[in-house]
């Protein structure tokens, strides 16, 4: 798999080991305006506290299916169990390679073309189940876990469909068609837990961020062009137009409005029946 230069921005943007929405405690009670980097951080530690409250007692060995740049995994080996990590990223792989040398067996591959030579105690998925097709996601996740063993994912899902093309429709699962197909594979739903208005307010700084910082320095930057280069930056203008206007239309993917309006987002905990 290529790498996904969107996470490889973000990782080096924030200059955090965690790529996950952060979680945030009390949002309603929380200036947008007050928050800065290390909030955001310090939010994306929260996360992971949380999410790792609902592994149950007894889980050992941990497969980090979609690890990311190893935040997660180095979370719960610090709190004691043993991790193995997944992806098919290259440059996660790259960063992973060099974070834990040989102290964690890396693994590059897709999810569902993966060859285990063990089984484990629980499979993490936490914002990757989007990337796993759900047959063969949850196939996938069976052949993997011990007798009793346990899916823990933790991603957004789409629970109201319209007949728009809106961006939030896309690259998430269907909510009941999720939970539908786990039955089909023989998984039970153990604990389920909406976080999404723990997490919106990660989207709303992102917007205020970008309201108040890149948008007005864009502007800035074509208003001068267009000053100096008239001619070259109408030229420019043209042919970029079209790139331009889908770029903005991905803005609609850090509305918190818009994926409340579309989107959940769940924990849910599963177990291998």
């Amino acid at each position: 798999m290529p790498i996904d230069h969107v996470l490889k921005l973000y990782s080096e943007t924030i200059q955090s080991s965690f790529l996950h929405y952060g979680f945030w405690d009390d949002p309603n009670n929380i200036d947008v305006n007050t928050i800065n980097l290390d909030d955001i951080k310090k939010a994306q530690v929260r996360y992971i506290d949380h999410l790792a409250s609902f592994i149950p007692d007894r889980v050992n060995l941990v497969l980090d299916v979609g690890c990311g740049i190893g935040g997660n995994t180095e979370y719960l080996i610090n709190k004691g169990y043993s991790l193995e990590a997944l992806s098919p990223d290259s440059f996660q792989k790259s960063v992973m390679q060099e974070k834990f040398k040989d102290n964690v067996v890396f693994h590059h591959s897709q999810f569902e073309n993966f060859q285990p030579q063990r089984q484990y105690d629980l499979i993490l998925e936490s914002e990757s189940a989007c990337y796993i097709k759900m047959d063969k996601g949850f196939e996938k996740a069976r052949e993997v876990l011990k007798e009793g063993g346990y899916l823990l994912v933790s991603d957004y899902f789409v629970y109201f469909r319209d007949q728009s093309k809106n961006l939030h429709l896309k690259s998430s699962h269907d909510m009941s068609e999720y939970l539908k197909t786990s039955k089909k594979f023989d998984f039970k739903l153990l604990k389920q837990f909406d976080q999404t208005e723990n997490t919106m307010l990660t989207l709303d700084y992102a917007k205020y961020f970008m309201d108040r910082f890149v948008n007005p320095t864009i502007d800035y930057g074509v208003y001068s062009a267009k000053k100096s280069f008239p001619r070259i930056t109408k030229m420019f203008g043209s042919l970029i137009k079209k790139k331009w206007d889908i770029k903005q239309k991905q803005l609609d993917l850090i509305d918190s409005d818009i994926f409340r309006k579309y989107r959940k987002y769940m924990i849910y905990l599963f177990q291998k029946k």
